[in-house]
């Protein structure tokens, strides 16, 4: 950590390479061993703990935890997951000085990260190598943009077909399933790809400064990845997956798709998504 001189609010403010912030929502048991993981790796970092509102019990309990290891604690309405990390960010960008910002699950522990991986693709966004408990891979979301793919799902929510929703979903992990026994097996350190999961995902300062806060608050529960791609895409601004850093996802990344009803936040998700999609082409 150092101290920067900021013109914008006329005086210093602290820095580091890398800041952290962690939406949490109800459940608090995985944060302690998300902190405890990152600071195996001695790197030069502070963590924003952003609670999502549910009721005094669990904020007071995701507080005691963020300030009994020296993280910041802010409080916000359950406005969702991009609302939540919009104010995180928000709130590094006005507290701090930084070169990276990590947006990670709660239910994340690095297993490995190198930071030169990151600071040489320092235009561009970062994905990890995430599995699951099921040794699952998750990245990258997806692969290239996929048309099928994304319309079939869209296509399955709009009319409450299941097997429609499968079938766009079993195409997609078709094709990241080929790709990553390419990727694993080579000597590419990286790989540009389109999409990545949202789990884990690093911005680099100035990617942050050209897109702005780059999660739509109107998306409660899903499709951010995707549409987080397409605002990269209209920026000019590459993702990239990296070998050099890997994580577990505790989750095993499945999104139960048997209830499709217009109360449900993923299809009401996927249906705003693909609208924005349409009005932006």
């Amino acid at each position: 950590m150092s101290l920067q001189f900021n013109k914008n609010c006329g005086g210093f403010m602290k820095k580091y390479e890398i800041i952290y912030v962690v939406v949490v929502y109800r459940n608090t048991e995985d944060l302690l061993p998300l902190i405890k993981s990152i600071n195996k790796f001695n790197l030069d970092f502070k963590i924003i703990v952003v609670n999502n509102y549910y009721d005094d019990e669990s904020m007071k309990k995701c507080q005691k935890i963020a300030l009994d290891k020296d993280c910041d604690f802010i409080n916000v309405p359950n406005g969702g997951y991009g609302f939540g990390n919009n104010r995180g960010i928000e709130y590094a960008n006005q507290n701090y000085d930084y070169n990276f910002i990590i947006i990670s699950n709660p239910d994340i522990e690095i297993k490995k990260f190198k930071l030169d991986a990151i600071t040489e693709l320092d235009n561009s966004v970062i994905g990890p190598i995430i599995t699951t408990k099921m040794v699952k891979y998750q990245n990258p979301y997806w692969l290239f943009n996929n048309r099928i793919s994304e319309w079939l799902i869209y296509k399955g929510y709009l009319i409450k077909k299941r097997m429609i929703v499968y079938l766009g979903i079993a195409l997609n992990k078709v094709i990241r399933e080929i790709f990553l026994k390419y990727f694993m097996k080579s000597n590419k350190k990286q790989f540009k790809v389109f999409a990545l999961h949202g789990s884990f995902i690093i911005f680099p300062k100035k990617v942050i400064n050209k897109i702005g806060l780059p999660y739509d608050e109107e998306m409660f529960l899903f499709a951010e990845e995707a549409h987080l791609a397409h605002l990269l895409k209209r920026h000019g601004v590459i993702s990239h997956l990296t070998k050099s850093i890997e994580v577990l996802h505790k989750e095993d990344g499945s999104v139960s798709v048997s209830d499709i009803n217009e109360k449900n936040e993923v299809r009401k998700s996927v249906l705003l998504y693909y609208k924005k999609l349409k009005d932006m082409s």
